[in-house]
């Protein structure tokens, strides 16, 4: 939609910034953001300790259009401002 959004995330215990063509994001829309489900990531975040089931994280990936990677972030809760 060619709008700028401006996200602010809260208690982030992990984000990482993927290439495009990396295989976990190789065939998703580059302009979207997708909630991963049933996270392998979340599951091991909470098994060494570092977050606990009742934080409710999420884990997200957001493509960046035309600009290149994506990131990979996973929060307990996050502010939406548009412009």
């Amino acid at each position: 939609m060619n709008e700028d959004v401006q996200l602010t995330f809260f208690d982030v215990p992990h984000f990482k910034f993927i290439s495009s063509d990396e295989s976990t994001v190789s065939d998703l829309s580059d302009d979207r953001v997708y909630e991963v489900l049933n996270s392998e990531l979340l599951a091991n975040l909470m098994n060494c300790g570092e977050i606990t089931a009742e934080e409710h994280c999420k884990h997200w990936l957001i493509g960046f259009n035309t600009i290149g990677p994506y990131i990979e972030v996973i929060f307990r809760d996050f502010v939406e401002k548009s412009s």
